[in-house]
């Protein structure tokens, strides 16, 4: 789940999350900057998608343990 999921997501993001951040006016909150990126939704989508994967590798995982 690392390799194929969360380090993609990250190597992809990351970088162009933090430039966006280092663009962001002193007199702009870090969120409200956020919300004015054009990439925004995007990565937020991605995001679910992940979430979603990874809870069912979580679930999977549970089974397997028997805590289900």
């Amino acid at each position: 789940m690392l390799n194929k999921g969360i380090r993609p997501l990250l190597a992809k993001w990351h970088p162009l999350l933090q430039t966006w951040e280092s663009q962001r006016p002193p007199h702009l909150s870090p969120k409200a900057h956020e919300q004015n990126w054009s990439e925004e939704k995007n990565i937020r989508n991605e995001l679910e998608l992940l979430r979603k994967d990874l809870e069912q590798y979580a679930n999977a995982l549970a089974t397997i343990a028997g805590v289900n």
